[in-house]
């Protein structure tokens, strides 16, 4: 598959609005560096990288939708849904999805089911182990905050740098004043589910009990794909936002997250090649995509 062109690159932003927006502004090199890959903290994102034999994706898939509660509980129990004796725990999941991707570099596809059981989302990841199926990782968030279509928001799949795909997850929690969204981006390895970068991708904290004016600040950042010539690697870009909720009309930013970068008030970048060896990314020295002006550092 061809290598996308800078100009391509820069296109995946959210929109192009956005794009040229980022552009109107001489941003500033550096950027908050991203949670280290082995330390990280993934927030709201619970993990768990046991391995447990798997029947083929599509009759899990299937058991899941079954109406038969010792059928769909016992696939709930084979994606890593921890079983309860609350009255909920007798209904079937509202929704179940299976997709496959390629997370390696072997051109092999892993299997990822996912599942809404409320507010509660669980997800799992399976490869073809010899000649069966092995779950290798399973992973849960109470999103407790978010609406709308809450398993495509938490799940995603996208181009990796070189070959292959990553599974991307959102996972968000909060409180009163808070809200925090972590995205974690993983790969297939040699036979390992591998964290291979994560960030805090939005965070938002309104404190009234701070001196001086109620403010709200507002963090946004993207992570996406890139390429200077033959080196692939990935963009990381931050915007930041206050907001005064006594003169600014808080509600049009908070229920309309777009608007929040429309009205950043500061961006900045940094850069990242793809590591083959280590087989994560890692700080690169590169021309500033957000202003070609700058090298990042």
């Amino acid at each position: 598959m061809a290598k996308a062109t800078m100009n391509q690159n820069l296109l995946r932003f959210p929109t192009l609005d956005i794009l040229f927006f980022l552009l109107a502004f001489t941003l500033e090199s550096s950027a908050r560096p991203a949670v280290p890959v082995a330390d990280a903290d993934l927030g709201n994102l619970t993990m768990n990288y046991d391995s447990v034999p798997w029947p083929t994706p599509e009759s899990l898939l299937q058991d899941l939708r079954s109406k038969e509660y010792e059928t769909f509980d016992r696939a709930l129990s084979l994606v890593g849904v921890p079983q309860t004796t609350g009255a909920a725990s007798f209904d079937p999941p509202q929704e179940t999805e299976l997709r496959f991707a390629d997370l390696g570099v072997d051109g092999a596809q892993e299997a990822i089911i996912g599942v809404r059981r409320d507010q509660m989302l669980y997800g799992a990841v399976a490869a073809h182990v010899g000649n069966h199926w092995q779950r290798i990782a399973a992973f849960s968030c109470w999103c407790r905050y978010e609406s709308g279509d809450l398993l495509a928001g938490f799940i995603h799949v996208q181009a990796g740098p070189g070959v292959g795909q990553e599974l991307v997850l959102r996972a968000s929690g909060g409180g009163t004043g808070l809200y925090s969204q972590q995205q974690a981006h993983f790969r297939y390895h040699q036979g390992k589910f591998q964290l291979v970068f994560s960030l805090t991708s939005h965070q938002r904290e309104c404190n009234p009990t701070k001196p001086g004016p109620y403010s709200c600040d507002v963090e946004r950042r993207w992570f996406y794909v890139y390429y200077w010539d033959s080196v692939p690697g990935a963009v990381l870009v931050e915007s930041r936002l206050r907001l005064l909720p006594e003169t600014d009309p808080e509600p049009e930013f908070t229920s309309i997250p777009e608007l929040e970068l429309a009205h950043a008030q500061k961006f900045s970048c940094k850069t990242y090649k793809w590591d083959k060896e280590k087989f994560r990314y890692e700080p690169f020295v590169a021309p500033n995509p957000c202003n070609p002006r700058t090298p990042t550092k």
